[in-house]
């Protein structure tokens, strides 16, 4: 992925994690966490979509991040993914910033794995914990109207005080 003015990003051989306003490289995300031992790849992608609860006609999503904490924050979810799941092969956990348009990537988490189980239950806890406790906040613009977090959460730890947060069962 190139350089971005926005944010930051990290890569090892094993984890890619982003914060950028460019469009997200789905393809090459998928293909970068595939590996030869690992017989499974799951790739999540989060599109922005042309509605919300109650709100039909949105237009355009914005996205803003307290970047100098994303990328930290996108390392301990890879952390605890390859805790709860050590045969994890490669993890890519990259989200967009800035306005985009129906239909563009929001964000992707892409994983892999000897087997799909792992592969499967490791993606949605990876996306469930980035959406619970990344600091990312996005505006939706919808015919007659603009809103901040309609449906915003309280950010928290990625290891809160009654254990992980998305927490999948095994």
């Amino acid at each position: 992925m190139k350089a971005n003015p926005v944010g930051s990003d990290k890569t090892d051989t094993k984890t890619r994690l982003a914060l950028t306003a460019d469009p997200l490289p789905v393809e090459e995300l998928t293909r970068w966490v595939g590996q030869p031992d690992c017989g499974a790849v799951v790739v999540f992608c989060g599109n922005a979509r042309d509605h919300a609860e109650g709100r039909p006609g949105v237009t355009a999503l914005e996205y803003e991040a307290y970047d100098a904490q994303v990328v930290p924050r996108l390392g301990e979810i890879a952390d605890g993914a390859r805790q709860r799941w050590p045969d994890l092969g490669r993890v890519a956990l990259v989200h967009r910033t800035g306005p985009l348009e129906v239909g563009e990537a929001a964000v992707v988490v892409a994983v892999s794995s000897p087997h799909r189980d792992t592969a499967f239950e490791a993606g949605r806890w990876c996306i469930d914990t980035l959406k619970a406790t990344v600091p990312i906040w996005k505006s939706e613009t919808w015919d007659g109207g603009e809103n901040w977090g309609a449906d915003a959460q309280h950010i928290v730890d990625v290891e809160g005080p009654n254990g992980p947060v998305g927490e999948v069962a095994r």
